[in-house]
């Protein structure tokens, strides 16, 4: 499970922003575009993160959530819900349903690492490059 991270977003350009940075830092990350295949490759996988676009093809991140939530292998996993939009009654919906934190897409991408090496050092699963 350490510095395993599952990153599921439809949006091609900015999934692939993200994971090489991340696999830069040392990270192992796996990417899906649509919700089944996040929920098959955490099942698979068990990484200790999940970043999970809100909306996307398919399963939506809360229906992705429900299911996970329901399933033994996701028990302790982090997730990151990542969305275009600043909407505080959808971040407001993630974070009753538990997730770490709500990011809207944008930010800088030299603060992704940092913030996903705080959410995983709570956890003590970073990788060994860190």
């Amino acid at each position: 499970m350490v510095g395993r991270i599952v990153l599921a977003d439809d949006e091609l350009e900015l999934r692939g922003i993200y994971a090489g940075c991340l696999r830069r830092e040392g990270y192992e990350v796996w990417e899906a575009d649509e919700g089944r295949a996040a929920i098959a490759l955490v099942r698979e996988r068990r990484p200790a993160l999940l970043l999970l676009d809100v909306w996307m093809p398919g399963l939506n991140g809360f229906e992705v959530l429900d299911q996970l939530r329901q399933d033994q292998l996701a028990v302790g996993l982090k997730v990151v819900m990542l969305s275009n939009l600043e909407d505080s009654d959808t971040r407001l919906e993630g974070f009753a349903v538990g997730i770490t934190d709500y990011w809207v897409k944008g930010f800088p991408l030299a603060e992704l690492c940092g913030r996903i090496r705080d959410i995983l050092m709570a956890t003590e699963v970073l990788p060994d490059s860190c």
